[in-house]
């Protein structure tokens, strides 16, 4: 959490925190600035309040930062610039300036939304020009540190998500099962058939009235497709009568803010035996993995446990085949926040060293996987950490496999 950043810095022995991008492009900066949509540079020394320096056109946007603030005019960036001709020399002199500005020494640690080859070359510049500091190079980062977990304001967030999630849902299955069925189709009028691509649009369009947005590209994929675990699924594909159709929405709020990440398996009107067996193992595996969440277990040792289950039932897994394509062949969950994708990871690797602690949100989705055979099933929650320790599932929605037409 944001308060923890001092506590860490201490831990880590940062003395402070220097990063400089767009928030709508850079995570950490959305972040740091608390929400604010604006390019700036971020100096934090331990101990002391944060400061922002802004750009004199979004100096009325930056207050929402909460943070000091400086305005950029204060340096005369352009003259600097013109001053040292090279590009890469003057943005790194500029930066140096405000180090020395703001009185920062020692061990600094840097964020920025460069390209890796161009954030190299920027480091070794300030490094060359500013020697009262040592840019810090431990083996994690702070940022990482203090996003996985979330303050009561991240939770309430990622909740709205998650009650835009179940409102678009809800409203794609009531509006498929107005359907008239014919021959085993879902039919939306007299001779048109209803498509994959009708659900996901239908989904998009609640999502889009509660101020929430798409932007990673959810999964809608029946039959074979929802067989490879991150097959986005083919719009064109009619819906048919007991094909299971794997559901995975993961969209945030607009602005680049919060994800919620939702996954349920269907079937409309029946569902095929073999597709209720490994559902019914998917489910089972689910509950077991609630069960095993307790704070200062390691995320590996989960994870280890889940394939230990799914094995005994009979299905491939990376504990005994890392190159596996069917059966369980993902991890078990991660981190969910400002990326869809964060800590704390579950898998098998040793140098996963994330253990569960309160305050995290991440999820959890067994699946298993047999295109061969025509299907796939994964069902996946949203569970928070409480400060109690307690596993709180936020996302409460009902999984059933069967929706009646």
């Amino acid at each position: 959490m944001k308060k923890d950043l001092d506590r860490l810095m201490k831990k880590m022995k940062i003395d402070a925190i220097f990063a400089e991008g767009s928030a709508n492009r850079d995570t950490n900066m959305y972040y740091l600035l608390n929400g604010t949509n604006i390019f700036a540079y971020y100096i934090k020394k331990r101990g002391k309040p944060a400061y922002v320096v802004h750009t004199p056109i979004e100096r009325e946007v930056a207050r929402r930062t909460g943070h000091r603030l400086i305005n950029i005019n204060r340096y005369d960036r352009p003259r600097i610039l013109e001053k040292y001709r090279d590009r890469r020399k003057a943005e790194a002199h500029f930066v140096c300036m405000l180090l020395e500005d703001m009185k920062v020494r020692g061990n600094v640690i840097f964020y920025g939304d460069y390209p890796l080859h161009a954030g190299y070359n920027h480091l070794k510049l300030i490094n060359k020009y500013n020697k009262k500091i040592k840019i810090y190079s431990g083996k994690t980062g702070i940022m990482a540190h203090a996003r996985i977990t979330k303050d009561d304001d991240e939770i309430r967030r990622i909740k709205r998500v998650r009650d835009g999630v179940v409102h678009a849902f809800n409203a794609m299955l009531k509006t498929a099962r107005t359907c008239r069925v014919s021959n085993g189709w879902l039919m939306k009028g007299r001779k048109k058939k209803l498509l994959l691509g009708d659900l996901r649009e239908t989904i998009r369009r609640e999502l889009f009235v509660r101020k929430i947005i798409d932007s990673a590209g959810m999964i809608v994929a029946q039959g074979r497709d929802g067989g490879v675990p991150h097959s986005k699924g083919r719009d064109g594909q009619a819906v048919k009568l007991g094909q299971p159709i794997v559901f995975d929405i993961f969209p945030q709020e607009i602005g680049g803010g919060y994800f919620f990440d939702f996954t349920r398996t269907i079937c409309f009107g029946y569902a095929p035996e073999p597709v209720k067996k490994l559902y019914n193992t998917v489910l089972r595996a689910r509950d077991y993995a609630c069960r095993l969440l307790k704070v200062g277990r390691s995320t590996r040792a989960v994870e280890y446990e889940i394939c230990k289950y799914f094995e005994e039932e009979g299905h491939r897994t990376f504990l005994t085949d890392s190159k596996t394509q069917v059966g369980y062949c993902h991890s078990l969950g991660h981190g969910i926040g400002l990326n869809v994708h964060e800590s704390p990871f579950f898998n098998l690797l040793k140098t996963n060293k994330d253990h569960i602690e309160p305050g995290m949100v991440f999820t959890i989705e067994p699946g298993l996987y047999y295109p061969e055979k025509g299907y796939g099933v994964r069902i996946e929650d949203v569970i928070y950490i409480n400060k109690k320790g307690k596993v709180v599932n936020l996302t409460h929605y009902p999984r059933r496999l069967v929706i009646p037409v």
